[in-house]
């Protein structure tokens, strides 16, 4: 992807599982920047970047028997886009996308297969933001298809409201630290948290790592209008960004507070851990180490974790 990068680094420093304070004041605080609200209600945010995940307009809601889950698990309010307005929402995303956008913003859109030349039409024709590219997040999941093969690939759209913008050249998750750091397919396992409310959709945490280190910095103020579970804003506030987000679904902030309950008590020490794996495997060669003994972890060991 070429163009005129604001910002380049070589690779980020992996942040200080000791600068996060894990008290139920500060999960308070950040409850508070999930608002309950439609999209379209957004103005002058001002935002770095924007993460979002829009409905797939397929009478989706996550209950479906045919995906791996345990329904009684899944929160009830996700708000689905009918197909004959979808290319009318996604105008009305694109909308609030460029208003709170600061002018060397930036956006990262995902959609599936279904109505994804809708979104491409949108971007092309909208008037104030230019698409520069698209890439694709590859997971291990996909729901059980007979007569047809079952898609596991998103498409991420990557738009920006001026000719300047943020990028930066490594991250610290293995999409970088193992092989090349190519950003035109990401692959990363979907991390299912067991005995928790679940939202409907939610992105893997170290695919959101993955996009926030490669465009944004600390203290950006990253932006999801349609925020869903709250993960952007999770990985946002561990990698010391700061967010903002919203989304029709009450009970999605339910989601979010369990969600930052699980990553401040007893998921931050997995993801560090699995971090400093990543980057030893990166690093020259030189292998991991266990308490027994020093050997190589293969890719898939390591998305384990």
């Amino acid at each position: 992807m070429e163009g005129n990068p604001r910002n380049r680094k070589d690779l980020l420093p992996l942040f200080d599982i000791s600068k996060i304070d894990n008290n139920e004041k500060v999960i308070q605080r950040l409850l508070v920047k999930y608002f309950v609200k439609d999209m379209n209600e957004w103005e002058n945010v001002n935002a770095d970047l924007v993460i979002t995940d829009p409905p797939f307009g397929i009478e989706f809601s996550g209950k479906n028997g045919n995906y791996h889950r345990n329904v009684n698990n899944v929160v009830d309010g996700y708000v689905e886009w009918k197909v004959t307005e979808y290319g009318e929402k996604i105008h009305q995303l694109l909308e609030v996308i460029k208003r709170n956008l600061k002018p060397d913003g930036q956006a990262l859109i995902f959609s599936g297969w279904n109505h994804s030349n809708i979104i491409h039409n949108e971007i092309l024709k909208f008037d104030g933001l230019t698409l520069r590219g698209k890439m694709y997040w590859i997971y291990n999941f996909a729901p059980v298809c007979r007569q047809r093969t079952s898609h596991n690939v998103y498409e991420i759209y990557w738009v920006t409201k001026g000719d300047r913008w943020t990028f930066n050249s490594r991250c610290n998750t293995h999409h970088c630290q193992q092989g090349e750091p190519n950003l035109s397919t990401l692959i990363f396992k979907r991390d299912y948290k067991v005995n928790m409310p679940k939202y409907p959709t939610r992105l893997p945490f170290g695919l959101i790592q993955c996009l926030l280190e490669h465009f944004s910095n600390e203290k950006d103020l990253v932006f999801d209008p349609l925020c869903g579970s709250g993960m952007v804003g999770v990985v946002s506030h561990i990698l010391g960004r700061d967010f903002i987000m919203g989304d029709l679904n009450e009970n999605g902030r339910i989601v979010f507070k369990h969600l930052l309950d699980y990553y401040h008590k007893k998921g931050l020490v997995k993801v560090q851990k699995l971090m400093r794996l990543w980057k030893m495997v990166g690093a020259e060669g030189i292998e991991p180490t266990t308490s027994s003994a020093s050997r190589k972890r293969s890719p898939t060991e390591l998305r384990a974790l």
